[in-house]
């Protein structure tokens, strides 16, 4: 089972706020931003893609502290295999850099943004930013830790406690992160209405981000118990569901697409779909033969959805 999900591109989710009784002026049905006008949509987007960015240049890193907690338990119970040791490796923070002359800035939620979701943006993200940097001079004791051997003095007493301190930060920060996804989910759904309204690009976006949106709790699925027992119901209803869309999607006219130049990204986006299930096909046999899955097949599966990603990027580019 993953402790830690470590996937955070955020893919907006559809959500649907219907309003039974309408008492803000606003037109029936209508969501807290879908009536905004398309640029005041765009500089909401502007600000949420800064988040997806910085989400998504934190995740290898975090990946690699989860898994050096992990090496650095097994290593302080074999104190006298120095090889152990010198395979933890301190993983690299990419320095968040800004853009010159960039307007729009993830620490000042932009002005389009309710009163309530401004607040909750700059809380929620100076915290985040906070628990981060915390979080990261924990790691940086880990290894001065290592980088000294201290363990040969205390059995390993404060290599345990930076473990648990580690782990409890990292668990704290993807509860956070967690609900800050969330928000920008339903925040840049409703403003990505607003701008795909009138696009001729818009059946094909829906349909790739709900294909990724399955995808990616498939996935989260089979990583989520120890058995494959456990989930291999589950895990056989959600792939024929997939099959399934992306035998339908895949199928989709695409003469809007060639208008705009966009055919051969959509086009790749449901070649590598069906390459993903071809690849989860044979993980699940392997997971069934074998009672779980192995930590490579998750991460190989996790790596045809990154190559998704990039093809949803491709064609929004």
């Amino acid at each position: 089972m993953r402790t830690f999900i470590c996937s955070f591109f955020v893919i907006a989710m559809f959500v649907g706020t219907i309003s039974c009784n309408n008492t803000s002026g606003k037109k029936p049905g209508a969501t807290e931003y879908s009536e905004n006008s398309a640029e005041k949509a765009s500089h909401i987007i502007e600000y949420t893609n800064l988040i997806v960015d910085m989400s998504n240049k934190h995740n290898s890193y975090l990946e690699d502290v989860v898994k050096n907690t992990e090496k650095l338990e097994d290593a302080l119970k074999h104190p006298n295999d120095k090889y152990r040791f010198i395979t933890i490796n301190k993983p690299f923070s990419m320095p968040d850099f800004q853009k010159f002359n960039q307007k729009v800035k993830i620490d000042e939620p932009v002005k389009e943004l309710s009163d309530k979701d401004q607040k909750f943006f700059k809380d929620s993200i100076t915290q985040y930013k906070a628990l981060f940097e915390t979080m990261k001079a924990t790691n940086n004791r880990m290894h001065e830790y290592i980088t000294a051997e201290d363990y040969k003095d205390d059995k390993g007493a404060k290599g345990y406690a930076i473990i648990d301190t580690l782990r409890n930060q990292i668990a704290e920060l993807y509860s956070l992160k967690s609900s800050i996804v969330k928000k920008v989910e339903v925040v840049a759904d409703e403003s990505e209405q607003v701008i795909l309204k009138d696009s001729p690009l818009k059946d094909y976006i829906i349909a790739m981000k709900k294909d990724m949106t399955s995808i990616r709790a498939f996935i989260d699925l089979l990583g989520s118990e120890e058995k494959y027992a456990g989930v291999e119901a589950k895990a056989k209803e959600q792939y024929a569901t997939l099959e399934k869309a992306q035998a339908e999607h895949a199928q989709i006219n695409i003469d809007n697409a060639k208008k705009a130049n966009e055919d051969h990204s959509f086009n790749t986006f449901y070649d590598d779909f069906h390459k993903l299930l071809l690849n989860a096909r044979k993980r699940m046999r392997d997971a069934g033969e074998k009672g779980h899955f192995e930590s490579y097949d998750l991460e190989s599966l996790d790596s045809d959805f990154d190559s998704l990603v990039r093809d949803y990027n491709n064609f929004n580019s």
